[in-house]
């Protein structure tokens, strides 16, 4: 009876949110990537996982205003010329939401999903967020 009790008041705690994986781009891109690759074990036991990743936050599109998806972008790249595919995470908002591109390295937090996306057989990204928060 006595380990009954205990289980049922350890069982709420089961159900806490878990604070998320802190991860960094020196993870996800300290490797060479080639499409079709097996992706390392570091990076791919991080699917479908709640993250906080910082970086730098880009446009998808020109333009200005807010947006509804966004590149976070490697923070040790410098912004300068043409991000590697693993120097770059696709990322969403939640439906309806929008947010202002930010200056200077941001942390987002989100569940991340690893793996090649493909549209007609060409890979677009190896990594996709969708965002719940940005600080």
């Amino acid at each position: 009876m006595r380990c009954m009790r205990s289980v049922a008041l350890l069982l709420p705690l089961c159900l806490l949110p878990q604070d998320p994986i802190r991860t960094s781009f020196a993870v996800l891109a300290g490797f060479d990537w080639t499409a079709g690759m097996k992706l390392p074990d570091e990076v791919t036991k991080l699917d479908s996982k709640k993250v906080q990743l910082g970086g730098f936050m880009m446009r998808e599109t020109p333009g200005s205003g807010p947006v509804a998806q966004f590149l976070l972008i490697n923070d040790a790249c410098g912004c300068t010329g043409t991000p590697k595919m693993n120097e770059i995470v696709f990322c969403a908002m939640p439906d309806g939401t929008t947010t202002e591109i930010k200056n200077g390295v941001v942390q987002v937090t989100g569940t991340l999903y690893v793996g090649e996306q493909k549209e007609e057989d060409e890979v677009i990204a190896i990594y996709v967020m969708d965002v719940d928060t940005i600080q």
